[in-house]
């Protein structure tokens, strides 16, 4: 009887292993999305970042770290296109940590492709979870709504000179009733 409970509290214990292992190969997962599907050279944008802590204990989230990667450049004395946000907050078992931060897409031609963003996040007991996303960026010209009243104006400018010819060609091939009268007399 012994060996049957003795076999019975190692397959129980086992069991507890295992289950503890799969959940242990799960990081916390970390969900990144824009306000807009597509911005434009310019435009303005809200990154928003999900930090969810599927494990058992809790995390501490120290660093957050974004690097907009076609972005980056030395101007003025530092650099453009990098973000880090200190946040020291402890996030516990299932757990979210939200945050968002604003971007500007830059005007100055760095924006001609989609653009991908890298995160690191910075952990006590975990070390470093990396993410990515990607922001598209709309190829589009600058002054399209310009461009459409231009064609709409030349529409109505040629509907008003069709009127005009049409009119003048009528008239002139008209001839009064004057004339009409003088001619059957010769």
């Amino acid at each position: 009887m012994n060996k049957k409970v003795f076999v019975s509290l190692l397959i129980a214990v086992s069991m507890l292993m295992v289950t503890t292992l799969a959940h242990a190969d799960e990081p916390p997962q970390v969900t990144v999305w824009t306000d807009k599907a597509e911005y434009a050279a310019g435009e303005s944008g809200t990154l928003y970042i999900r930090f969810y802590n599927n494990l058992g204990g809790a995390i501490t989230l120290k660093k957050i770290t974004i690097v907009y990667e076609d972005w980056r450049a030395y101007r003025n004395g530092q650099w453009e296109g990098n973000l880090t946000m200190d946040v020291n907050a402890a996030i516990i078992s299932k757990g979210v940590f939200e945050n968002e931060t604003k971007f500007t897409v830059p005007t100055d031609g760095r924006s001609k492709n989609n653009c991908d963003v890298s995160f690191k996040f910075e952990t006590d007991s975990l070390g470093t979870i990396y993410g990515d996303n990607l922001i598209y960026i709309t190829q589009t010209p600058r002054y399209m709504d310009q461009i459409i009243t231009l064609f709409t104006i030349q529409v109505v400018l040629l509907i008003v000179c069709t009127i005009i010819i049409a009119a003048t060609i009528f008239l002139s091939a008209r001839r009064p009733q004057i004339m009409w009268k003088t001619e059957e007399k010769q």
